[in-house]
């Protein structure tokens, strides 16, 4: 389609002396005339003009050139429809009611992250001064120190199992 121009007169004609192939196409292929004729119909006219302006594809029937310009019209329109951007997966929006939080439990969680994000503002300030060993030496143990955080709360939430 990168390709197309205007028809002329003569295009014209000859398109719409053979425009039953494009209703056969569609027909032969069971595909929803109002979801699919703009599709092949861009393949129908390109076939027409390339068949006109190319003498050498005079030995090929008409038919056969048009049925493929349109076969890849519509492949290409499954390729267009199907790549991955078209069909992100699309999860459900749910909201739980029961999980309402009291105004006292959302000031804490605010005064909670405010500290947290002070507390990261006064470490970068401080790791500016640092030399590179001393930088590693600090995300080092704060790694450490996350990570016994993470196992306590895990240990917390799901409890040791004996065996």
């Amino acid at each position: 389609m990168k390709n197309m121009r205007i028809l002329t007169e003569e295009q014209k004609i000859f398109a719409e002396q053979h425009h039953v192939l494009v209703e056969r196409f569609l027909w032969k292929n069971h595909l929803e005339r109002s979801e699919f004729y703009d599709v092949v119909i861009f393949g129908y006219l390109e076939a027409v003009q390339e068949f006109l302006e190319k003498p050498e594809l005079s030995k090929y029937p008409f038919s056969s050139i048009a049925w493929r310009k349109m076969r890849y019209s519509m492949i290409n329109e499954y390729i267009y429809r199907n790549c991955p951007k078209r069909n992100a997966p699309m999860g459900t929006y749910r909201e739980d009611y029961d999980c309402v939080f009291s105004r006292e439990q959302v000031s804490e969680q605010m005064n909670c992250v405010a500290r947290e994000l002070e507390h990261r503002a006064l470490l970068q300030q401080l790791m500016s001064h640092m030399t590179a060993k001393e930088k590693f030496v600090v995300l080092r143990r704060m790694c450490s120190k996350y990570i016994i955080m993470c196992l306590a709360e895990h240990k917390r939430a799901f409890g040791t199992r004996r065996r």
